[in-house]
C-alpha cells in the first residue's frame, strides 16, 4: 500500500494540498496563542530536530553533497519556504481576506510564467485552458460566487508582498524539478533548517517592536501540528510529486488549497456550506483534470 501510495503523483499532491489547508484551520486556531512570526520560526526548527533526531545517519551521509551546494539549499529553505512564509504573514497585515485568496490562487499561473520564461517548458493550449478553469474556481470560492466583487478590489503593500510571496514560492516549485540528489525527506530536513535559520531573523523584529507571543499549550500543539504535517510529510509529498510529474503539473494543485481549507473551516470551525463552494470544488478539480489529460512533456 506504501509503495502504491508513493508512487501516485495524484494520492501524493492531494494529500499535500490537504495538509496545507489544514495549516491555514491552524493558523487561526492559533490567533492570541502564539505570535505568527514564532509560530514558523518554530515549525521550522520542531521539523528540522524531528527529522534529525530520525534520519541523522542518512542526514551525515548526504551532508558532502549539501556543503557543495550550499547556496541552492540556503535559496530553498531561507527564499522559498521562509520567505512565501514570512511574506505571506506581513501582507496578511495589510490587505483583505479576498485579495490574499485571489494572489496565492495565481501561484500555479505563476509556475507556469517562470517555467516558460525560465527553462522553455512548453505549455499546450488544453493544459493552459485547464489552469485557467482552475484558477477560475479557486476565484469563486473566495469572492463567495459574487464575481463582481473583483471589480471593487484596491490594493495596496499587502498585496505587493503577497505577490512577492507567490513569485518566492513558484520559483521554489520550479527549482525542485532541479533538485539534489538525495531523498526527498532528507532534502526537507536540510530546507527545514535553512527555513529555521532565515526565520530568526524576523522573530528577531517581532521581538523588537514588542509583538512577541509566547506559544500557550493550543500553541504549542498548533506548532507540532504545522512541524508535522504541513512541513515534514506535505513538503516530502510535494518534492516526490514534482519527482513523478514534473514542477509545471504539480505546481497546479495548488489550486485545491483554498478548497480543502473551505470544507474544513465548515467541519472543524462550523462555518455554513452554500452552492458556490461545492461549484469551485468541481471547477478546480476539472482543471487539474484537463491538464492532466492533455499534459505536454517537459524538456531534458
Amino acid at each position: 500500500m506504501a509503495n502504491w501510495f508513493w508512487h501516485s503523483p495524484h494520492l501524493l499532491l492531494t494529500s499535500a494540498t490537504l495538509s496545507w489547508a489544514g495549516h491555514a484551520i491552524g493558523a487561526r486556531i492559533a490567533v492570541g496563542e502564539v505570535s505568527p512570526l514564532l509560530l514558523m520560526q518554530l515549525r521550522w526548527l520542531f521539523c528540522f530536530l524531528i527529522l534529525f533526531m530520525v534520519f541523522s545517519k542518512q542526514m551525515c551521509l548526504y551532508w558532502p553533497i549539501v556543503r557543495q551546494h550550499w547556496r541552492y539549499v540556503a535559496l530553498m529553505g531561507g527564499g522559498g519556504l521562509a520567505g512565501f512564509t514570512a511574506l505571506f504573514s506581513l501582507g496578511a497585515q495589510h490587505t483583505t481576506a479576498v485579495n490574499l485568496g485571489i494572489t496565492q490562487g495565481a501561484i500555479p499561473a505563476f509556475v507556469m510564467l517562470f517555467g516558460t520564461l525560465l527553462f522553455g517548458t512548453r505549455i499546450g493550449r488544453l493544459q493552459f485552458l485547464g489552469l485557467l478553469v482552475s484558477l477560475c474556481g479557486v476565484v469563486v470560492l473566495i469572492t463567495g460566487g459574487q464575481i463582481a466583487m473583483l471589480l471593487t478590489l484596491t490594493f495596496n503593500i499587502g498585496d505587493i508582498l503577497m505577490i512577492a510571496a507567490c513569485f518566492c514560492y513558484a520559483l521554489y516549485v520550479l527549482h525542485l524539478g532541479k533538485r539534489l540528489e538525495m531523498p526527498p525527506i532528507i532534502m526537507v530536513a536540510y530546507f527545514s533548517g535553512s527555513a529555521f535559520v532565515a526565520l530568526t531573523l524576523f522573530t528577531i523584529g517581532e521581538v523588537s517592536a514588542g509583538k512577541l507571543v509566547k506559544p500557550s499549550l493550543t500553541g504549542m500543539a498548533v506548532i507540532l501540528y504545522c512541524a508535522i504535517f504541513p512541513s515534514i510529510l506535505s513538503q516530502t509529498f510535494f518534492m516526490r510529486g514534482v519527482e513523478l510529474i514534473g514542477a509545471t503539473r504539480a505546481g497546479l494543485y495548488v489550486n485545491l488549497v483554498p478548497v480543502f481549507a473551505a470544507f474544513m473551516a465548515m467541519g472543524i470551525l462550523s462555518e455554513p456550506m452554500y452552492g458556490y463552494h461545492i461549484m469551485a470544488l468541481i471547477m478546480v478539480v476539472a482543471g487539474i483534470a484537463l491538464a492532466e489529460k492533455h499534459k505536454v512533456t517537459m524538456p531534458a
